[in-house]
């Protein structure tokens, strides 16, 4: 009796591992080379002429501080117009006036506060083609403006809630130790590909030179699973529902029977959990 118990109880570990374990973002390319960005539309067209000032610049001619003033944070529309995020003067409780991004509800009127977005560019989101969901450059550690981890948090338009965070790589300033040999690096800008399939972000690094910061642009790109990432925020592919339909249709008392998973589907959903490859140029 003991071993028949154990039996089911190893499988529900094994599905709820595999659920954790699970990630949207396919692969990673860690270079993204011109004819690779401009190979797919994007949610926000206005946005890439942030891409085209670095772009088409001397390198190290835009510095952090020459960034700051020509870079006006600007309203990133959804694309069904429904929602959009803008930089926007907050108090704080100590009375002192504070600017942070905010997402607007333009249907229902209502506003929330989106916290530690961390950007260079005008944009300080991407929003899905469904216009469900943003992508944002966070900072998820930041010590007194020196050491920081960033990510690129996937979110929710509705409620903020997060559905993916994918750490990036980032800069110690005490070692010096970073994975792109810079001695300072910030988020620059993010874009989401008009089909849902990528995510690309940028990074603007370089080494502190008589006072100045010289930047250079990476590019970097998240491969994903949208049809994964539609279900994680709590909607289903219209072809997948429909392929549902018609395989439960002929099935009796569907309502009151439960699907038990095979083994088949827990190697494939541990195929994809582990099978995850980062690509490197």
């Amino acid at each position: 009796m003991k071993y028949k118990l154990l039996a089911p109880l190893l499988l529900l570990i094994i599905i709820q591992t595999s659920t954790v374990l699970a990630s949207p973002v396919i692969s990673i390319d860690e270079t993204v080379t011109e004819n690779m960005f401009y190979s797919k539309s994007y949610t926000n067209p206005d946005s890439l002429e942030a891409h085209q000032i670095v772009v088409y610049s001397e390198d190290g001619e835009h510095s952090q501080i020459h960034l700051n003033y020509r870079l006006t944070p600007r309203t990133t529309t959804s694309p069904d117009g429904n929602h959009n995020v803008y930089k926007k003067a907050l108090d704080s409780e100590n009375g002192v006036g504070v600017e942070d991004y905010v997402i607007n509800d333009t249907v229902a009127g209502t506003e929330a506060n989106i916290k530690n977005i961390i950007t260079m560019s005008y944009y300080g989101v991407a929003f899905s083609p469904d216009s469900k969901m943003y992508a944002a450059p966070r900072a998820v550690f930041f010590d007194d403006g020196r050491n920081a981890q960033y990510a690129i948090d996937i979110c929710s338009v509705h409620n903020n809630t997060l559905l993916h965070r994918e750490l990036t790589p980032f800069y110690i300033e005490s070692t010096k130790d970073t994975p792109m040999e810079w001695e300072k690096s910030v988020i620059y800008e993010v874009y989401w590909s008009d089909d849902g399939s990528c995510i690309i972000y940028e990074v603007l690094g370089g080494n502190t030179e008589s006072g100045q910061y010289p930047a250079y642009l990476a590019s970097k790109r998240l491969n994903l699973d949208y049809a994964e990432l539609r279900k994680m925020n709590g909607y289903e592919d219209t072809e997948m529902e429909s392929v549902q339909e018609v395989v439960e249709e002929p099935t009796n008392n569907a309502e009151n029977s439960l699907p038990i998973p095979g083994f088949e589907a827990l190697v494939a959903v541990f195929a994809l959990a582990l099978g995850r490859k980062i690509k490197r140029a």
